[in-house]
């Protein structure tokens, strides 16, 4: 790897989300995999992710807004788009490109946005969300859908609901997700319209349920949508986060360490400064309470993680020099200082963690088993 990015990183290895889009397509019984690259894949690079998938022969994408589709249009990523969230209908209309399908979930935005349509003439094309217990997005009822679908300016392709809770293997979750799947094929299946339900969770643990497509999100990444349950065997992570030793020293005990004065040393205490901070996406709460990878050791963080930088504790750890690579989050499936270890350890989900990697680190791509290239976003 060129020196220049020789201080925080991204590793995200496409080979592995090649295997885990493998394992998604013998999991989804034969639907269509829709794969969801919105917040820049979670983190992991949204274009990079998408062409990597195309070589396996996915042509479906999913995005949360049209800034996220056209970065995919101008990485030439190959395959229709799906944008999730709303959209000014004036945006919509400029650009119309064929790739690109909208969301409707409200009647009286449907209305306008096909008013629209037929002033320029065009069918706009479109998946109906419906709300079949998230409370959030979409149209709630069959009469509702009745009048999207006679909507003379819409190109209304399918139907489509978000689960709840279909993560959760608890009993009134799973029957309730099932209520979910109930009404979703129930108001679709009528009037010919294909569906999709099963997010990361759905295809996991409800392989059997009905529709056309299935969204497959957090799982292709090789991360678990609920930390309480396993992955099915076949799929990992794909994603490490690196740095490297800038700095050595030696404190005596009484000394205090990093903002806030939280960690005081006990004994004489070598201390590594690594250059990764918050601002790169080490979570703060972390802060006293987590262990690094560097030399084939664990290595404890010494007080506070600052913006730029942290200090771990190495003087266990024999003949650890400057630039020695230490692994801030691992590609474990598990427990380690994975991704999901740090999430559960703070009470919040991988999702976020994922997502909170910064823009001034660098990704670094691995395919066919080699360094392919290295994305920067400033």
């Amino acid at each position: 790897m060129n020196n220049f990015y020789w201080r925080t990183w991204a590793e995200i290895n496409l080979d592995v989300l090649k295997e885990n889009i493998a394992k998604i397509g013998e999991l989804s019984r034969g639907k269509e995999i829709i794969a969801v690259v919105k917040a820049n894949a979670y983190g992991h690079g949204d274009v990079q992710c998408a062409k990597a998938l195309n070589k396996c022969g996915i042509r479906h994408f999913a995005v949360s807004n049209l800034w996220e589709a056209q970065r995919l249009s101008e990485g030439e990523v190959d395959g229709d788009i799906l944008i999730f969230g709303y959209c000014d209908i004036p945006l919509i209309l400029e650009n119309l490109s064929g790739k690109y399908i909208f969301t409707v979930g409200d009647v009286d935005y449907a209305e306008k946005l096909s008013e629209a349509a037929l002033e320029k003439k065009v069918r706009i094309p479109v998946h109906i969300k419906i709300d079949t217990g998230m409370s959030r997005v979409g149209i709630t009822d069959e009469k509702q859908l009745e009048q999207i679908l006679e909507l003379k300016g819409l190109d209304c392709r399918a139907g489509y609901t978000h689960f709840a809770v279909a993560d959760s293997l608890n009993a009134e979750d799973v029957k309730f997700t099932e209520l979910q799947q109930q009404r979703i094929i129930g108001m679709c299946r009528s009037h010919g319209l294909k569906t999709h339900s099963q997010n990361s969770g759905g295809i996991i643990y409800h392989g059997g349920f009905e529709g056309d497509f299935v969204r497959a999100g957090i799982v292709m990444y090789g991360q678990k949508p609920d930390c309480r349950f396993p992955l099915p065997d076949g799929i990992r992570p794909i994603f490490q986060l690196k740095t490297v030793v800038s700095q050595l020293k030696t404190i005596h005990a009484g000394d205090t360490v990093s903002y806030g004065r939280t960690f005081t040393a006990e004994r004489d205490t070598k201390l590594a400064l690594v250059a990764c901070g918050y601002a790169d996406g080490f979570n703060r709460r972390l802060s006293g309470d987590w262990s690094v990878l560097i030399n084939g050791h664990s290595a404890p963080i010494c007080g506070r993680i600052c913006m730029d930088q942290t200090l771990i504790d190495v003087t266990d750890i024999p003949d650890v020099k400057v630039g020695d690579v230490v692994t801030i989050y691992s590609n474990a499936p598990e427990g380690g200082c994975s991704v999901e270890a740090a999430a559960e350890q703070i009470g919040t989900i991988n999702y976020e963690l994922l997502c909170a990697i910064g823009t001034r680190v660098p990704r670094i791509y691995i395919e066919d088993g080699k360094e392919t290239e290295i994305q920067r976003y400033i």
